[in-house]
Parts: structure tokens; C-alpha cells; sequence
């Protein structure tokens, strides 16, 4: 017989499951199974009294293979996906028995801490919670790349290993290289850039690694990157194309995702959207008791006080100054071309329109106090007919936590990678 899944039984079929025991109840002359696979959950019994000695092998999380008949169900459980039918069990067998767990995948609320779940994350995953996570997250970067794919972008695949420092920091992870020393990327910034030059409009989703030294809810050493970058293009253009995406994200999340968004309780706005000046945000946020002034940077505090300023909404702050943006920023007299997105209470996107003309460029990277000859292969692609071109970045596991209210990054990571975390 061939395997059926959980999500697709019908009344008065026989079927072939197989999965894992989410639950056993004994009742003396009526043994309870609640089996799961990757579709849902479904109530299993039995009545045989042949069957009991075989049932009192199994244990938690075992994985099972049942056969047996799809019936209306008469005892209902919270646990399962469809309570209207159960399974009556002619016959079952024991695939792969489970040990003594470590944590429970089934828990009334998640109590067990984070830590602990994520030493255990094999396990964790099994939460249905945590799986609809995921499933949200798996949405999100498809519906990232249906949009650009439909908007006529390009989808490329920049290097994992990069020659020189790619921000203009010191923060990154060295790599023996043969005889030579090369970094893990940091960003995807320069190649997509020399790839828009020609191509025009493109995109690329990759993981990158930031040897930084925090300890934070918000951040990671090895995170997942959805970025795009367009030539003809200036700032307001692709923050334009950032505010659509996000709304399609949400669109889409709302489309795909209705039962786990039930599962985590969660309702989902499509955002509207607010731009504001540098200059604009800092009077703003003085205005509301958050002392800020021209030169800095905005803090979580400043972050949160805007979204509570505008509910449910992108917020782009743009003309920002010099000193607070990358070399490659192209420069508007005293202020920038450069852009952050606000949404959910965090920063979820940087950007803005990048210096084409090598001249400048040298300019720029001297002061930032760093040597154009390290450069010398990135200037030099300017210098064939470069268009103007902007782009952008979305961190994928920081825009999960935004949109789905998380408390810690660490959440909407499969494995993370941190100042701690090496394994598994």
C-alpha cells in the first residue's frame, strides 16, 4: 500500500501513515496514539487486544508505521490538525524506537529556555510552533525571490570569499586560502554591485559572516542576506521597490501561511509606509522624549519609539549624513544617498545609491581612512561605463523576528551561529 499523509485521509479509507508519536494515553482496554508527520497530526486507536503488547514498547517521538482505518472521531483531541477523524489501527510496526528526550516537542506553552532547546534544536524543531516558524520564513524568501523574478531581476550568486573587507571595517573572519589570507563576505555589496553595472537589475539571497564582537537579541555572526541592486536607479527608486516587497512578504505570509499564523496567534498587517529625512527623525524623536542629536546613529530605543509613532508601517529614513554611511554611498553635498528601513521595531534594511564615478570613490575611501589600492580591483570596474545604481540588503532572520514579534534572533534560525554557538 501506498503511504498517505495526514493532511489527505478521508473517512472510511484504509491507509498506510508513517511518522512520529506525538503522544500515547492508556486506558486500560483502549490505547491512544497521536501521530505526527510533516502535514499535521491525527488521533489514532486501538482496540486489539493483540496489539497491547507491541504498544507498551513504544515511547515518545518513536517512529511508527500504522495501518489502519480513517473513522469519524468520537474522542476528540486538542492536539491533532483535523479533530473530525481518527484512525482505527489494524496493524502497526516500530520503524525506529526513541530514547529518553531530552525536551518535550509537545508542550502545552514553550517553558523550556532557549538555550536548552537550541542545544537540543533536532528536537525543537518538532514544536509546532517553531515548524510554523519556519514555514513562515520558507514563504518569506520564496515570496522575496517570486517578486524580483516577476519584476524582470536577474538572480545571481556573489563569492562566499572576498580578497578585502567589503564595509570598510575590520570585523571579519579570516580564512586560510592556500598561501593566502582572504575573508568570509561579509556582504554581497561589491559584487552586486559590479553585476548591476552590467546586467542592470539584479538580486541574490546568501549567507554572510560578521566577525563582530556582540552578544545580542538581535544579532548574529552568520546571518542570511535577500538583497537587490539596480542601475539607472537612485535611492528613493529602490526604497521604492523595498516598501513593495515587504507588502508582498505580508501579502503572501497571510495567502500561504493561515494555519501557522493561527498556530503562533498571529495576526498580519500589510504595513503602510512613512519616509522621513535624517534631520526630520531626530526633531521628531526630540519631540518625544527620546534625546538624540545630529551625528548619531539610532538605538533600539529610537527604533521602537518610531514604530510606536507609526503603528504597523515601513518606516524609510533617508538623507543621512556622511560620517554614519559606508565609502561607496554617494554623497549629496553634506548628506548621503544612504537609507535605513524601520519595521517591528527594529532596523530591517540598509541602502541607498553607490558612488559610480572611480574619482570619487578614492575620494570616499580615503576618508574612511582606508588604502584605494586594496580597492584597486573594485575602483577599476567603474571605469567602463558605469551606470548610477542603488540597491539594498534584508537581513532574512531579522525581518522573521520583525514580522513575527519574536523575542530574540536566535528564533528564526534554524542553527545559529553566534560568539557561543558552534553546535549542533
Amino acid at each position: 500500500m501506498e503511504r498517505a499523509y495526514i493532511k489527505e485521509i478521508k473517512q472510511n479509507k484504509k491507509v498506510l501513515l508513517k511518522g512520529w508519536i506525538l503522544e500515547i494515553r492508556d486506558l486500560s482496554k483502549i490505547k491512544f496514539i497521536i501521530l505526527r508527520d510533516y502535514t499535521g497530526a491525527v488521533q489514532c486507536i486501538i482496540k486489539d487486544e493483540k496489539l497491547f503488547n507491541e504498544f507498551s514498547k513504544l515511547s515518545l517521538e518513536s517512529v511508527i508505521e500504522i495501518t489502519g482505518i480513517v473513522k469519524k472521531a468520537i474522542v476528540k483531541s486538542e492536539e491533532v490538525s483535523n479533530n473530525k477523524l481518527e484512525i482505527e489501527i489494524q496493524d502497526f510496526k516500530l520503524l525506529n524506537k526513541a530514547e529518553k528526550l531530552p525536551i518535550l516537542p509537545l508542550e502545552k506553552s514553550i517553558t523550556t529556555g532557549l538555550s536548552k532547546r537550541l542545544d537540543y534544536r533536532y528536537l525543537d524543531l518538532r514544536k509546532k510552533e517553531i515548524k510554523a516558524i519556519f514555514k513562515i520564513q520558507s514563504t518569506i524568501i520564496n515570496a522575496f525571490r517570486e517578486f524580483f523574478y516577476k519584476n524582470d531581476f536577474i538572480e545571481i550568486q556573489p563569492p562566499s570569499i572576498i580578497a578585502t573587507s567589503t564595509e570598510g571595517g575590520t570585523d571579519l573572519f579570516e580564512v586560510k586560502y592556500f598561501e593566502k589570507k582572504t575573508y568570509l563576505a561579509q556582504s554581497p555589496q561589491l559584487y552586486k554591485q559590479m553585476a548591476a553595472i552590467s546586467l542592470e537589475k539584479v538580486f541574490c539571497t546568501m549567507t554572510v559572516w560578521r566577525a563582530e564582537k556582540h552578544n545580542t537579541i538581535k544579532h548574529l555572526n552568520e546571518i542570511r542576506q535577500m538583497d537587490i541592486e539596480v542601475a539607472f536607479a537612485d535611492d528613493f527608486m529602490v526604497m521604492k521597490y523595498l516598501e513593495d516587497v515587504v507588502k508582498y512578504i505580508c501579502k503572501k505570509v497571510n495567502e500561504d501561511c493561515k494555519q501557522e499564523l493561527e498556530v503562533l496567534k498571529m495576526k498580519i498587517k500589510i504595513p503602510s509606509s512613512k519616509y522621513l529625512s535624517y534631520e526630520e527623525t531626530i526633531s521628531l524623536l526630540n519631540k518625544n522624549k527620546i534625546n538624540i542629536k545630529y551625528g548619531d546613529d539610532f538605538d533600539s530605543d529610537s527604533e521602537k519609539k518610531l514604530c510606536e509613532i507609526f503603528p504597523d508601517t515601513i518606516i524609510f529614513i533617508h538623507s543621512w549624513p556622511k560620517s554614519l554611511k559606508p565609502f561607496y554611498i554617494w554623497s549629496k553635498g553634506n548628506i548621503t544617498g544612504g537609507f535605513d528601513a524601520i519595521y517591528g521595531n527594529m532596523e530591517i534594511s540598509s541602502g541607498g545609491q553607490r558612488v559610480h564615478i572611480p574619482d570619487i570613490l578614492i575620494q570616499q575611501l580615503k576618508e574612511k581612512n582606508l588604502n584605494p589600492k586594496d580597492f584597486e580591483w573594485y575602483v577599476d570596474a567603474f571605469r567602463f561605463g558605469a551606470p548610477q545604481h542603488s540597491g539594498w540588503s534584508i537581513g532574512l532572520e531579522r525581518f522573521t523576528m520583525a514580522l513575527l514579534k519574536l523575542d530574540n534572533i536566535r528564533e528564526a534560525t534554524l542553527f545559529p551561529r553566534d560568539r557561543e554557538r558552534l553546535t549542533p
